[in-house]
């Protein structure tokens, strides 16, 4: 689904805004190359908007109903997707050694620092994007489809929270999550994902039927195409995904464990505004380099609008006990 409509408004005017390399200026080099210190950011960023994007397919392919906002819905099951254990690793498994569908129990394992610290990467954005449009005093249209990016912010961090809630007090303290919201979290993770098994037992259960009707369909499976990219910034990024992300074994994982009743390509591509999108007419999903520029600027707020002020709830929580 697209963006919100403030959020792609205001950052398709940014984005123009910034085309000179001002708002740039601490998070690229002289040759308008992102430098790598905002690549886990970025990345971080890329797989949850892509995932997010993929879980919109599986609903629609699916045919999983919705039963409330399918963007709540699609942020449920992406964050639980990127809490799991298998996605929780830095580097690809071998094919050996994978597991199939079906094979991954319920999550009981502590959870891993990479994963951690990729959610709370995707926290900081939003975190970053409510404190932009609180100081430009821009105007929230509540009738938007998703909900406001503190919402999304306080959903990500109860789902977290919810997954490992023996480890991740001072998580839940940074993140300034209330105790009373903090103690439906882990109920709320174990809901998401089983919702998300439901989706993967319906999808093999569609195809097992047209081997029990003895009529075999094509192999489908997801697909990744990176168009060319003309910028120096764009080809980096293409290096960064292909190279230093998890999402070539997450489309790996997913074409093991769904099933989809036709191809389904996703695109990285320069669509002229930052953007992501599922098209179901043409079985797409549209991811823009432009919308990878802007993370990176987001990126130039991530210290002070995140970072430092994660630091310093935990500290005046702590200091704050420390007297009690």
């Amino acid at each position: 689904m697209s963006l919100p409509i403030r959020i792609t408004v205001f950052w398709l005017i940014l984005f123009c805004a910034i085309a000179t390399g001002n708002a740039w200026a601490q998070n690229i080099d002289e040759k308008g190359v992102p430098k790598e210190a905002v690549a886990p950011f970025v990345i971080a960023n890329t797989e949850f908007t892509l995932l997010h994007e993929l879980v919109h397919v599986l609903i629609d392919e699916a045919g999983i109903p919705v039963l409330s906002r399918e963007e709540d819905q699609a942020d449920y099951l992406t964050t639980v997707i990127l809490l799991s254990q298998q996605t929780g690793v830095t580097r690809k498994t071998s094919e050996s050694v994978r597991p199939g569908a079906g094979q991954w129990p319920l999550e009981n394992k502590p959870l891993t620092n990479s994963a951690l610290i990729r959610m709370q990467n995707v926290i900081d954005a939003w975190r970053i994007e409510w404190t932009i449009i609180q100081q430009d005093k821009m105007e929230i249209p509540y009738s938007d489809p998703h909900a406001l990016e503190i919402q999304r912010l306080y959903d990500m961090v109860c789902l977290t929270y919810g997954r490992d809630r023996k480890r991740l007090e001072d998580f839940r303290i940074a993140n300034e999550l209330p105790k009373d919201r903090a103690e439906l979290c882990e109920e709320d993770f174990a809901k998401a994902e089983r919702g998300l098994e439901f989706i993967k037992t319906t999808l093999r259960n569609n195809a097992l039927q047209p081997l029990i009707s003895g009529n075999l369909q094509p192999d489908f499976a997801l697909k990744i195409k990176f168009e060319d990219a003309t910028s120096p910034a764009h080809k980096l990024f293409r290096v960064w995904l292909e190279h230093a992300s998890i999402i070539p074994q997450l489309v790996d994982s997913i074409n093991k464990d769904y099933f989809f009743p036709r191809p389904i390509l996703v695109k990285f591509r320069v669509c002229g505004q930052p953007n992501a999108f599922w098209e179901p007419r043409n079985a797409e999903v549209n991811m823009c380099y432009e919308l990878l520029d802007r993370f990176v600027h987001l990126a130039r707020y991530h210290d002070k609008y995140a970072v430092q002020r994660r630091k310093n709830a935990l500290g005046k929580a702590k200091a704050s006990s420390a007297f009690q």
